[in-house]
């Protein structure tokens, strides 16, 4: 099974890479899903960040990140999310960017 949380051309790589059988989960894909895709909404409250944080700041849950920028590069980031060259993983806008 796959998980997605992205759509465009990186939802149909991960549509073209399941095995027989498997099954790609989205929450946000607004194409047309192939017939062994899942679509699930989540509902986000601040329980449910609050509970992801706590993850995260245990070590029990971590994200790939690939490409940090400063919110000064906003529109950049903008444009990779729409396709533009970046590096694979998440893309992430820090505060006080060194």
């Amino acid at each position: 099974m796959l998980s997605s949380t992205v759509g465009g051309s990186t939802f149909q790589r991960c549509a073209a890479a399941l095995k027989p059988g498997g099954k790609l989960v989205t929450s946000v894909s607004t194409q047309p899903l192939p017939a062994e895709a899942i679509f699930f909404y989540a509902e986000v409250t601040t329980a449910r960040l609050q509970t992801l944080t706590t993850l995260f700041d245990a070590g029990r849950l971590t994200a790939r990140v690939g490409s940090t920028l400063p919110p000064s590069e906003a529109r950049q980031a903008q444009r990779m999310l729409a396709g533009a060259q970046h590096k694979s993983g998440k893309i992430v806008l820090q505060i006080g960017y060194p």
